[in-house]
């Protein structure tokens, strides 16, 4: 499997340039050609801290909050919104956001080492939003634990990616929150995890990556799945 390199927005054409495909492009334009209510689920890393030309910015959260109108847009009713988000930011999360707050899952990272103003922080924050009022697929539980260390998954070995999330935690609640055969969206799909996950889980996927070298990594990825 092929990184789709970044081409002419018109050119591309729904569902066969998407579905089950990594996309290298930019997210706001390629969002646009999804038709209404088309995804089942969104779970996504957003590049918080980042501005759209990927140039750091410790409060530009632009990004974020210019895809929020194209996610609702596209993402059916009754259905999911589930985003990783910075704790040192998280009131900015609920500013202007068109879905209504579910619940917080917690990743416990024993061997954390990120920075912060208590010391080093042990955990991520990863937040479900819902449109409309969707049901759980199942129960299971919102606190999870960390693959033994940062950037290395225990079947697949160290990912090249400054920040990869591991896939047994987007396993975990893709599955609580979404069916097989769903269509699941990821507008940053960053080392490919999301799309990983969903292929382990028998979902559909699309991902939206601006940077080719790691469209690149999420199809190595995707690839050793058999």
């Amino acid at each position: 499997m092929e990184a789709v390199t970044e081409k002419k927005i018109e050119s591309y054409k729904y569902s066969d340039d998407f579905v089950n495909k990594i996309i290298c492009g930019d997210c706001l334009e390629l969002m646009r050609l999804i038709p209404d209510k088309e995804i089942d689920c969104i779970f996504t890393d957003p590049p918080y801290g980042l501005n759209k030309n990927g140039i750091r910015n410790d409060r530009d959260l632009s990004l974020f909050y210019n895809i929020l109108p194209e996610c609702h847009r596209v993402l059916k009713d009754n259905s999911y919104f589930i985003t990783f988000f910075s704790t040192k930011f998280l009131p900015d999360i609920f500013k202007n956001n068109p879905f209504t707050y579910f619940w917080q899952f917690v990743l416990y990272c024993p061997q954390g080492s990120v920075r912060s103003p208590i010391g080093f922080t042990k955990y991520m924050s990863c937040f479900v939003f819902k449109k409309g009022n969707p049901r759980l697929v199942k129960w299971k539980t919102d606190i999870f634990k960390d693959t033994p260390g940062k950037m290395v998954e225990p079947d697949e070995g160290f990912i090249n990616h400054p920040t990869p999330k591991p896939k047994h935690f987007i396993k975990e609640i893709m599955d609580m929150t979404s069916l097989e055969n769903d269509l699941i969206l990821d507008p940053f799909i960053g080392s490919g995890s999301t799309a990983v996950a969903a292929k382990q889980l028998n979902r559909r996927f699309i991902g939206f990556e601006i940077k080719e070298e790691y469209c690149l990594l999420a199809n190595r990825r995707l690839a050793k799945i058999k």
